[in-house]
This record gives C-alpha cells, sequence and structure tokens, in this order.
C-alpha cells in the first residue's frame, strides 16, 4: 500500500503552525495577530516626521522619488543622521533611552550606485560619517546580494539605495553600448527590491530592527495628454513593495518672504525650498503634503549653518497648538521641564541641542496622532 507523504498528511491546523515555526522561524505562521502600525525612526525633519506619522516605518521600505535638485539624497542623509543618534531598541533619542542597558545603537550602509555621496555635505547635514558604510560596486546585481547581506547583521539599522534608476545588470556592464537589452533593469530592480523587502520581513520575525530607503527619478509616460505623465523607472512592481511613497520636489524661494535666504548681491540663493508628497501609505499618516527650508550655506547673521533645516518658527507654531510650550499667567513659557521668558530662548535651544529638537518633534507627533484617533507612536514606552 503506498504510504502517504508529508504533504498528504491530514494533520491538526495547531499542529501544522507548529511545525512551520519550527522549521522556518517563530512568528512564521501566527494565530490572532492583527496588524499594528510598525515602529518609526524619525527622518529628523519635523514636517516630515509629522506628515508621516513619525518618521519612517521599521521593517519596511520607503521610496523617495522626484526630479533633479528635490532633495531626495539628503532627506536620506538626514535619516541617516537622526538614526545614529536613536536607539533602535526603545525608539527614543540617546539621552532620552529608557533601556535597562543602554541605548542600541547601529550603523547605516549607503549604496552608492550614482557615486555621489559627499562626506562633506553628509557632515553638514549632521551624519557621522565614521558610522556609515559606503558601498561602491559595479552592477545591480552585486548591490542587491551585498546589501541583503547586511540587512542581516546585527549590527546594520538603515540601508540606502541612492538610486534605483541608477543600478545597471551584470549583462548590460560587460556588453557593448550598442546592445539592447528591452525591460532587463526593471526586471533586475523588481527581483532585488522583493529579495530586500522579504529579507526586511524575515528580520521583523527575528526581532532585528531595520530598515530599508529608496531613491528614484522621475520618468514621464509617453503620449499622456491628461492626468499626471510622471512615472519612476522600474515599472509597477517597485512601486507595490513599498509602505511609504514620497514625490520630493522644489519650489523657488519669494524674494519678499524669503529674503534672508537670498544674497543681493550675487543673485544666489543660499537655501532651498523643498517640497514633498505622500503618494502611498501603508501605515498611519497625519497630513498629505508639506515643505521645509533646507540652509546651503551658512547664514552667520541669522545663526544658520550650512546643511541645517530651518524650522523652528514651524516647530513652535506646532508645540504651542499641541500643548508641548504653553505660556502661564506669568507670562512665562514653560517647555517640559524648562522655563523661559521669550520663544527666541526655546527655538535656540533646539537650534544647539539636536537631541531637544528631535524631543519635541517626537511629542508634538505624539498629541497630534492621539488628537486625531491614530494611537501613539509605537515604541517601548511612549513618555519622554
Amino acid at each position: 500500500m503506498k504510504q502517504k507523504s508529508e504533504a498528504e498528511e491530514i494533520v491538526p491546523l495547531k499542529n501544522v503552525m507548529d511545525i512551520y515555526n519550527r522549521r522556518y522561524g517563530p512568528g512564521t505562521i501566527t494565530l490572532g495577530e492583527t496588524k499594528l502600525d510598525p515602529p518609526r525612526m524619525p527622518v529628523g525633519i519635523f514636517a516630515v516626521d509629522f506628515a508621516i506619522g513619525g518618521g519612517l516605518p521599521i521593517w519596511s521600505t520607503t521610496n523617495l522619488w522626484g526630479p533633479e535638485g528635490g532633495g531626495k539624497s539628503t532627506m536620506a542623509l538626514q535619516a541617516v543622521a537622526t538614526s545614529q543618534n536613536y536607539c533602535w531598541t526603545c525608539y527614543h533619542p540617546v539621552k532620552y533611552c529608557l533601556c535597562e542597558k543602554g541605548p542600541s545603537l547601529k550603523d547605516s550602509v549607503w549604496g552608492n550606485v550614482e557615486g555621489t555621496f559627499d562626506k562633506e555635505w553628509a557632515e553638514a547635514v549632521g551624519v557621522d560619517t565614521k558610522r556609515v558604510y559606503v558601498a561602491d560596486l559595479d552592477y545591480g546585481e552585486q548591490y542587491f546580494n551585498a546589501l541583503e547581506s547586511v540587512l542581516r547583521s546585527p549590527e546594520c539599522g538603515l540601508v540606502v539605495i541612492d538610486s534605483i534608476a541608477a543600478l545597471i545588470s551584470e549583462a548590460e556592464f560587460d556588453a557593448p553600448s550598442e546592445d539592447q537589452f528591452i525591460g532587463k533593469s526593471a526586471r533586475l530592480w523588481t527581483a532585488g527590491v522583493k529579495k530586500l523587502r522579504q529579507r526586511l520581513n524575515r528580520e521583523r520575525k527575528v526581532g532585528h530592527s531595520c530598515a530599508l530607503v529608496l531613491t528614484n527619478q522621475v520618468r514621464v509616460k509617453i503620449g499622456v495628454a491628461y492626468g499626471d505623465p510622471e512615472t519612476q523607472p522600474g515599472g509597477w512592481a517597485v512601486k507595490h513593495e513599498n509602505h511609504l511613497l514620497l514625490r520630493c520636489g522644489r519650489k523657488s524661494l519669494s524674494k519678499e518672504k524669503d529674503s534672508r535666504y537670498i544674497d543681493g548681491e550675487r543673485n544666489k540663493e543660499m537655501a532651498a525650498r523643498q517640497t514633498f508628497t505622500i503618494r502611498k501609505d501603508k501605515i498611519v499618516t497625519l497630513q498629505g503634503s508639506g515643505e521645509y527650508i533646507r540652509l546651503k550655506e551658512d547664514i552667520a547673521t541669522h545663526g544658520l549653518k550650512k546643511g541645517m533645516v530651518d524650522d523652528s518658527t514651524t516647530l513652535m507654531t506646532y508645540a504651542k497648538q499641541y500643548g508641548v510650550v504653553t505660556k502661564g499667567e506669568d507670562g512665562v513659557l514653560r517647555y517640559f521641564k524648562h522655563k523661559a521668558k521669550k520663544e527666541e530662548d526655546i527655538k535656540t535651544l533646539w537650534k544647539q541641542k539636536r537631541d531637544e529638537y528631535l524631543r519635541t518633534c517626537a511629542e508634538v507627533i505624539n498629541r497630534a496622532r492621539i488628537k486625531y484617533g491614530k494611537g501613539a507612536i509605537p515604541r517601548a514606552d511612549r513618555s519622554l
């Protein structure tokens, strides 16, 4: 009599769950668990973090795409800088870490596909370049294999690929320039991003906190007369693998409102007004779009330095709106345990101490999420 194979055996569902959890790891098949909003790693720009509900989703893929000069790479650099000063266990700034064994710090890996990683600019944005591994490989397959491997390391937190559109396949790399490869790049990008996406799933099951950020360029659909002609290289498949999709751009400065950012003698803008719009979100978000000012040069007269984001006025407005900064009957401003006579004193504190800025951003976003019924920011302890 033919013996039944393992696949043909009839076993209780609970036993099936136990078998596959032992074979492929805990969490492979679960019962009664619902999808929750994932923990967040702040980008470090208040307008962005407020709009996306707290920061980049952990164990997920975030895609930053847009035209040249849209601030995609710099936003990714800002996320790297912030992640270096955050605990990857309780998701608080290092100074306010709640872990008994101290903060869990992780390094980042930058896939330098375009070859434009600028150490000086990265340091101006706030990145500790001694804690960033820069990968300069030859073609796409090497990048995807290498970055899938580094995501397995418990020492790795944030991985950035800058950019997807610049990746080339091995076949194209070795072939003569006149050879044509229809759809080859799109298939490579699709397979690679899917591979990294599943690696994030596996790391989530083993409790290793990590996240992936992709940057991508803009292409225009041919023959589109009505509607939005913009699209991304890589086809539809790449878009489906993202939990968060931000379309980044840039607006001109106003000579009247933004005069302090414009050098009249040189007729040069010393800052850029960056914009962003959420095009896809599988996470809790609070706003659909926003903008911020990024300094390209020092403006000593206003205490502004190259690389920083000048948003203290915006943060103060929201901090007062959500009760993080309050004014007593005595006219004194109260901010956590601090007291100040003028708003400028608190703004100066935010500019001088990055952890205070991040602390305030997180508290404002947390209160906004609760107000709009989105729940507090997921992390070990929600009190700052």
